[in-house]
């Protein structure tokens, strides 16, 4: 079941949310966004590394940390 993207009540659970969680919530939402992510999270990682190139972080404003695209996801 889907909701209805045009009704203020479905949205109301994020009035709250600062700049990043509603960022993350309107990226996990495209599917581009989704299977890029994915791609980057299967490969191996250090900790401490940043995941993603500046082409990623200029198409969707987003860099992380170690596994932070697995989190994002999830």
């Amino acid at each position: 079941m889907h909701s209805d993207w045009t009704d203020p009540a479905v949205y109301e659970h994020m009035r709250g949310y600062e700049a990043d969680a509603f960022a993350t919530e309107y990226l996990i939402r495209n599917a581009d966004f989704v299977a890029e992510c994915e791609r980057l999270a299967s490969g191996p990682l250090t900790t401490g590394e940043i995941t993603g190139s500046r082409d990623f972080a200029a198409r969707w404003g987003a860099r992380f940390h170690d596994s932070g695209c697995r989190a994002s996801l999830a």
